[in-house]
């Protein structure tokens, strides 16, 4: 039957069918280009944030960035309305680049020997930034648009156009692999080498911090993307950011295309949002590192 309806769909999008080749200039090209799109640049996100932490359980929702950008996209609704796309992508770009700094910072004088605590941390960091805009909600009664900009989903009719800014941090990612890589191995380490650490490290996080803005405005939450993949892609590869970067974009793409595809069949002919379906495998893999990390960390503590 699907092949009968991809034949049929072939056909009349090359036998003049305006119909057929308005659904696939204006719903299925955009669609599976924001799915490959957002895909790369979250799981791009997640490896710079793992490069630069120097931890494999580092990424945009263990760190609160996610959670960051919501706050900032909901002020931004509470006090001026529904903006343009751009402007609420700039509220939630700058709460983002904020919100981890300000964990990065709390991290760094913490300073914690145990890797799997980290992302505990950030949960609970994103829980609070997540209480404080439900708080504002509800003060505010805009519930209602709290829930429908954490809802992830690729079903926005075409609309997605703010996912194309996540090429660039992703050409920039790739062109500072080798940085991010030498950052990966230390702060001292890097200096040696004449790299100027600071700057790389602020680099790496305005890219994570737009990456995130624009997915999550333009699409919603992924969660578990930017975590798991980098985690697949370097099992493989090992820490050489500049050779593993070009697959990992690959890997988030096929893994967030099949979880949509996915979404899109359980309760056919209706939808479920992406981003259960990510949660739920993205989960269980997580879990998976998780208990392999904390196992991990006490065969080198007993050694």
């Amino acid at each position: 039957m699907a092949e009968v309806s991809l034949r049929s769909f072939v056909l009349s999008f090359f036998n003049d069918d305006e119909l057929s080749r308005f659904i696939f200039l204006h719903s299925r090209l955009p669609r599976t280009l924001a799915v490959i799109i957002s895909a790369a640049g979250l799981s791009v996100a997640g490896l710079i944030m793992q490069a630069i932490s120097r931890n494999k359980f580092m990424s945009p929702t263990t760190a609160g960035t996610t959670d960051a950008a919501a706050l900032g996209l909901l002020i931004s609704f509470i006090f001026f309305g529904r903006l343009p796309n751009l402007a609420q992508a700039g509220f939630a770009f700058v709460f983002a680049l904020l919100g981890t700094l300000l964990f990065t910072a709390v991290i760094n004088r913490l300073k914690i020997r145990e890797v799997v605590y980290i992302p505990l941390l950030g949960m609970m960091y994103g829980g609070v930034l997540g209480a404080v805009a439900t708080t504002l909600a509800f003060q505010t009664e805009s519930q209602q648009i709290l829930n429908q900009f954490n809802m992830g989903t690729f079903a926005r009719l075409g609309n997605y156009d703010l996912v194309y800014i996540v090429i660039v941090p992703l050409i920039v990612s790739v062109i500072y692999a080798t940085k991010f890589s030498i950052i990966g191995l230390g702060e001292d380490f890097a200096k040696n080498l004449g790299l100027n650490y600071n700057r790389v490290v602020m680099l790496g996080l305005v890219m994570v911090a737009l990456i995130s803005a624009s997915t999550f405005v333009a699409v919603g939450p992924l969660p578990f993307v930017g975590l798991i993949i980098p985690n697949m892609a370097t099992s493989f590869y090992g820490d050489n950011l500049k050779k593993s970067i070009i697959d990992l974009m690959l890997f988030g793409a096929v893994f967030v295309l099949a979880c949509d595809i996915a979404s899109r069949l359980i309760i056919h002919p209706f939808e479920m949002n992406v981003s259960v379906t990510i949660s739920l495998v993205g989960g269980a893999v997580f879990m998976v590192y998780l208990i392999r990390g904390m196992y991990g960390g006490k065969a080198r503590q007993t050694a």
